[in-house]
């Protein structure tokens, strides 16, 4: 499968941030169930295998995005890289991908999302649920979870983007395209426009 021009710009604004963590710090918005914007701070975990545009990420299924998904999988990720000067806004729906999915490529996709994780991540998945009142801190004294099972609550968070805004800061005037994919479905062929910034 042939990459997308705005994977590839990921993919290059990703190799300029070398390690720094924070290129991998994503804004994830989701529709709540009563209909109002909420926000959060997710890590990027790499593309799906097979070369398609289909992003990672990990969640909790105790948390209050995956009940917010099952209102509604609608989403959108902003993306903004410092040292490229460059943001992304990627919208389209989102796949929970849990304990109980049968998909066997996805399943192994979950596996392979929580192997990869590291250390004092998965551990944050045996703490107390998030978003509850404190727990006493000998509840977050955990033995280290097995890297090749994940517990129930882990998922792996799938964004099957349709729409992406590309902007790039760096030249003057700045460069703006608006990517759209013309098929429903995650294979579906894309349209480039430029816009202005």
């Amino acid at each position: 499968m042939t990459e997308t021009p705005w994977r590839i710009a990921i993919e290059r604004a990703l190799t300029l941030h070398g390690p720094d963590p924070s290129s991998r710090w994503v804004q994830l918005a989701t529709i709540g169930p009563d209909g109002g914007p909420t926000v959060r701070t997710v890590v990027f975990r790499g593309f799906l295998g097979g070369g398609g545009d289909a992003m990672r990420f990990a969640t909790d299924t105790r948390s209050d995005k995956a009940w917010h998904l099952a209102a509604d999988p609608r989403a959108e990720a902003c993306w903004v890289f410092r040292e490229s000067r460059e943001q992304f806004r990627i919208a389209g729906r989102l796949l929970l991908v849990d304990d109980a999915h049968s998909e066997s490529a996805l399943a192994d996709e979950r596996l392979a999302c929580w192997a990869g994780l590291p250390t004092a991540t998965r551990l944050s998945f045996c703490w107390p649920s998030p978003g509850a009142p404190r727990a006493e801190p000998r509840r977050f004294r955990v033995p280290t979870p097995d890297p090749n099972r994940p517990p129930p609550n882990f998922a792996l968070l799938v964004l099957e983007p349709d729409r992406v805004d590309h902007l790039d800061l760096r030249p003057d005037p700045h460069a703006r395209i608006r990517y759209q994919r013309l098929a429903r479905g995650a294979s579906g062929p894309w349209e480039a426009v430029e816009i202005n910034p």
